[in-house]
């Protein structure tokens, strides 16, 4: 899905390079397969290298905040940890 709707973006923007970052970019199959996307397209993929292919926490901390500022909480009994949490699952009720 992800090499996919990267895709689409590359045709739409006419980029010429694509950068790979964060936690996704860790993930060397998922590397593959828009490395042959790339090369299909006469792009270039960037992948950032392994030690700077961490998840932003000050982007995951920026969420949290603007939730907060919203009225958002989540009882600490309520909340958890999920691995494979998709953010399409995520309500944005902070913005309009």
């Amino acid at each position: 899905m992800l090499a996919e709707v990267t895709e689409r973006a590359l045709a739409l923007t006419r980029a010429r390079h694509l950068l790979l970052v964060g936690g996704v970019a860790c993930n060397h199959r998922l590397q593959e397969m828009l490395q042959s996307m790339c090369r299909a397209r006469g792009a270039e993929l960037c992948p950032t290298d392994d030690r700077y292919c961490i998840d932003n926490g000050a982007m995951i901390a920026q969420a949290g905040c603007e939730m907060l500022r919203a009225g958002q909480v989540t009882e600490l009994s309520q909340s958890g940890i999920t691995q494979r949490y998709r953010t399409d699952e995520v309500e944005v009720t902070w913005r309009d």
